[in-house]
């Protein structure tokens, strides 16, 4: 299993698992009422559980996007400073070539 799509295929199966539960009971011998009750409450389970799986994939990306947003500014950081000391020792070089041609 692919664990990008690791939630959305849990939040699938869970979907999956209350419509099989609701089919199910309307098969089952019990009294209407009783029934639905019974499926309110599982439905409310299963959307209790598909709101705690978007939770924590939304803070798990989150954290992702933070990550990354850390690396590339590390990256650009690094960057700058290495084309500054390049412009630097190129200025430093011009100096001396100058220096001794005088």
């Amino acid at each position: 299993m692919n664990r990008d799509n690791w939630g959305s295929n849990l939040v699938f199966f869970l979907l999956g698992a209350a419509c099989g539960a609701a089919v199910a009971l309307l098969y089952a011998p019990q009294e209407g009422e009783e029934t639905r009750r019974f499926i309110g409450q599982k439905a409310s389970e299963v959307k209790d559980k598909a709101t705690e799986v978007t939770t924590n994939l939304t803070q798990a990306a989150k954290e992702k996007a933070s990550m990354i947003s850390d690396k590339m500014q590390d990256m650009v950081n690094r960057g700058q400073q290495a084309a500054g000391d390049s412009l630097n020792a190129a200025a430093d070089q011009a100096r001396t070539t100058a220096n001794s041609i005088s």
